[in-house]
Formats: C-alpha cells, structure tokens, sequence
C-alpha cells in the first residue's frame, strides 16, 4: 500500500511538471525574437506609492509601498512602510535580475516571508535582458502575446498588445507556493494595480497606485 501511494505521488508529481511546462491554452508557438519583451516599469519610470493589503487566511495587514528607480545603479528599490511612514522592509532589484534585502524590520524578519517577498516582486523585475525561451501568440488575437523567460526557474509573462506592461505573471513548477501577478489599469506606463495572488496558500498581496502630489 506504501508503495502503491508513493507512486501515485510521483506519478501526478509529474504530469504536474508536464502540464507547467507545456504548451499554453489558446496560444501558438512562434519562433523566438518575433515579440518585445516590456518591463513593468521602464526606464523612464521614477517613483510612485502604492497602498497595499495583505491577506493571509482571515488575517488582514495594510501598509504603504513606494517603488522607485535608483539611476546611480541601474536598479529599482522598493519599500514598505507603515501608514505612519515607519519603514518596515525595503529590497533593491539589480539590473542583472538579482535582489539584496537592504532592511527588515523584526516583524517580517523571517528567512521564508523575506524569501517569499525577494521572489514575489522579483517578477516585477526581471532585469535589462530576460533570457527569452519560448514565444506564443494568442491564436484568435494576434496582438495578444505571452514570453517565457528563464529567471530562477521558468516565468510566462503575457501582453495584451506591443509597447505595453505584462497584464499577468505566472510562474512554473509545482502548485504550491506558486504565485500569479495580475496587472490592471496601465496609466502612463505605470500600473494602477499589482495583485500577487497564492492560491494554496490563501495568501494574496494588493497593491494600488495612490495619486499623491509629487509622486505620480
């Protein structure tokens, strides 16, 4: 019976692996180098703030983020602060696609919630020259288009149209632990919401664009 049960495991272990790293539904194989890859944030991009919740079962947490290019570096920094303005974790995302964590505050000074953070916004930053490995296009909308590029594994990037931001991120490999981005509403290039949702972790993060005087 044990052995029978293990296999079982292995066995949807992977068609799970199979069906993360297949084709996608609704989209066409195009050769590599057709379709422009568009970051979140160009290079044009200087601050903006963000207000965010954090959901984590029935447990709610509500701060403030700002998200800001250093052009000294080439990088982009992001902090989170409270409403008040006390900063609680600040990150820098290097042009190489690399992360260091600059602050943590003790209440989210826990290796696998900053782990977990560095990789969640990580997908906002890919670096200057993701490595692109499969191109699709949407099969009924030609405009509409997804890269996969490898960053710490394999991420799908999807575009509505050229020259504009990803709508939705979503990484591979197993179900639990991974995390989709959407991307709502691009206003001058900047998204008004990012939403990181987990759902076999019932953990979700919101961000929403402030229109705040001096930063937008």
């Amino acid at each position: 019976m044990k052995r029978f049960l293990t296999g079982v495991l292995v066995l949807s272990s992977l068609l799970l692996l199979f069906w993360s790293c297949g084709s996608l539904q609704g989209f066409r194989r195009e050769a590599t180098g057709q379709k422009m890859f568009v970051p979140v944030f160009k290079k044009n991009f200087n601050k903006s703030l963000y207000s965010v919740k954090i959901t984590f079962g029935k447990n709610r947490f509500t701060s403030l983020a700002v998200i800001k290019q250093i052009p000294e570096t080439n990088s982009f920094k992001l902090a989170l602060l409270t409403e008040a303005g006390m900063r609680l974790f600040e990150m820098e995302f290097m042009n190489d696609g690399s992360y260091r964590v600059n602050y943590t505050n003790d209440f989210l000074n826990k290796k696998k919630i900053v782990k977990k953070l560095g990789s969640d916004f990580g997908l906002l930053f890919p670096g200057d020259n993701p490595v692109i490995k499969k191109t699709y296009c949407n099969k009924t909308d030609s405009t509409g288009y997804v890269l996969r590029i490898k960053k710490d594994g394999l991420k799908d990037y999807r575009f509505a149209s050229p020259g504009t931001g990803p709508v939705s991120i979503a990484e591979h490999g197993f179900f639990f632990g991974r995390t989709t981005v959407l991307l709502n509403n691009y206003v001058e290039g900047i998204p008004q919401e990012i939403s990181f949702i987990h759902k076999s972790l019932k953990f979700e993060i919101v961000l929403k664009q402030i229109n705040y005087q001096g930063w937008n």
